[in-house]
């Protein structure tokens, strides 16, 4: 009953710091920032993305702490707080972390099986293994069907590499933030002891120099284009794991005397430095395989599961040395990095809401979101998984979802419960004050550049055309999985909220 009753509270303000960080720092650090600094204009890129840290992503990380803080509850029971019709918006959250994690989790099931292959460089060394590197992804790790429409089975080791993700998931967060804010802490120190292995061994290699001016060099012109600033706004949105439900449920344990506002503003800088520093060990790697290969640098894949999966065993199979080494390393931070965003998802964005809402206990819940996600991404695992997960399901929710439920939600904080409410609370426990430019962040600012990245960058091309060229019946299948579960919100908000203890 102890645990029914009281709340969970994270033991040391630094394994908040470190659970929020490992949240934020995931795959696409190291496999999406490198790569659209080097496509939008190096250091341009880099202003764009600064002005998007401040202007929307440390405001809405103070909104998801500061109101998790405040209600003392994960992002359903904190829409609720401010009035009950508006409950179901903290559940649609929800619904994009429970979907993401899903498939994340299979993403990781394939970085599993690399972490195995690249014990003995199963793909191949020298030419032979690099020309192999694609086929041994899509065709011995993925065993790839044709199209979205040939789903076929279960390829036997990506679902058992999923069952081990889940497990560990369980493992961590079944007895809440005393075993979860520790173990973010040697997960994330492990994590960047790994990428300095990385950054130090790709800026050794030949080739490395002509690699990083690729990453580094300036075009100011960039910063004209509206694609600049839409690639900039898109990766702070998608980075900082806000927009998941999860940051209100972490802003939730911070002790009553936290503080929120230097959180935020550690969890920002903590995720954007890793990003930057990720991108040496990308890009010096990327300019040795442009001089060993002789090919330029439009023909090395450097974003994605093209750089994760392709080129990064390139590189593995044309090292001078110690080649197994580096590929476990590299393998092995990925893994990490992608478990301490999955246990986030898992259990700030979807069991904390339950637990909330319907006095489930933590090991009973936490057992049930595991099974029923396992369950869920036996689809992903599938040959047709490629398609439906990582592609189609993501763009339904880590896209829209996120940045809807974002924009929304900084609405509704910002003027219904009042930012100027908002601010005076968080002031009151945090060393840095923000003033009333915070207001006009959350109220407009925020709102707006979501809803450009979501207009820009998906409405404008998925309305008239087919996304990713499938066909119209695979692509309409983003609208129903928003729809479905706008539906599902609305029915969970409208339903009876238990305590801890079993009331209603």
């Amino acid at each position: 009953m102890a645990e029914l009753l009281m709340r969970d509270r994270w033991g040391k303000r630094s394994h908040f710091i470190f659970a929020a960080l490992g949240s934020a720092i995931g795959l696409g650090n190291l496999w999406r920032f490198p790569y659209l600094s080097y496509a939008n204009g190096g250091g341009a890129f880099l202003v764009a993305w600064l002005v998007g840290l401040f202007a929307i992503g440390i405001p809405w990380l103070i909104v998801e702490y500061g109101m998790g803080k405040h209600f003392n509850s994960s992002a359903p029971g904190v829409f609720a707080g401010i009035g009950k019709k508006w409950e179901w918006l903290g559940w649609w959250a929800a619904w994009v972390a429970f979907l993401i994690v899903s498939y994340y989790t299979v993403v990781m099931s394939w970085v599993l099986r690399y972490v195995v292959s690249a014990a003995t460089v199963e793909w191949g060394m020298g030419q032979a293994g690099a020309a192999g590197a694609a086929d041994f992804f899509f065709g011995t790790v993925l065993r790839l069907s044709g199209g979205p429409g040939e789903i076929g089975t279960p390829v036997p080791h990506l679902l058992v590499g999923l069952a081990v993700v889940w497990i560990l998931i369980f493992l961590v967060v079944f007895k809440g933030t005393k075993v979860i804010g520790p173990v973010s802490q040697v997960v994330m120190i492990v994590a960047w002891i790994f990428l300095g292995i990385l950054v130090v061994r790709g800026v050794t290699l030949v080739g490395a120099a002509q690699g990083l001016n690729y990453y580094l060099e300036t075009d100011w012109s960039q910063l004209a284009s509206v694609g600049v600033w839409f690639a900039a706004f898109s990766q702070i949105a998608f980075t900082l794991s806000v927009g998941m439900a999860g940051m209100y449920a972490y802003g939730s344990f911070i002790k009553s005397k936290g503080d929120v506002t230097n959180s935020a503003f550690i969890t920002g800088f903590g995720d954007s430095a890793t990003s930057f520093f990720a991108g040496f060990a990308v890009f010096s790697t990327v300019g040795f395989l442009m001089q060993t290969l002789s090919i330029p640098v439009g023909e090395v894949a450097v974003r994605s599961v093209g750089l994760a999966f392709i080129t990064w065993p390139v590189a593995v199979s044309m090292l001078p040395g110690a080649n197994a080494f580096f590929g476990v390393i590299f393998f092995l931070c990925l893994f990490i990095l992608g478990l301490s965003s999955a246990y986030f998802l898992a259990y700030a964005g979807v069991i904390s809401p339950l637990m909330d809402k319907f006095g489930w206990s933590r090991v009973n819940t936490t057992l049930g979101v595991c099974l029923v996600g396992f369950a869920l991404g036996i689809l992903f695992t599938t040959n047709g998984g490629l398609y439906w997960g990582p592609d189609i399901l993501d763009r339904a929710v880590s896209f829209y979802g996120l940045l809807l439920t974002g924009a929304l939600s900084c609405i509704v904080v910002g003027w219904v419960f009042g930012a100027d409410k908002l601010r005076a609370y968080v002031n009151e426990t945090s060393d840095f004050k923000i003033g009333p430019w915070f207001d006009v962040m959350v109220k407009v600012i925020v709102p707006a550049a979501l809803l450009f990245v979501a207009i820009y960058g998906g409405f404008m091309s998925d309305i008239p055309e087919s996304y990713e060229g499938y066909p119209r019946w695979a692509s309409n299948a983003i609208w129903g999985v928003l729809g479905v579960t706008l539906i599902l919100s609305f029915i969970l908000g409208s339903m009876k909220t238990r305590t801890r203890g079993g009331a209603e």
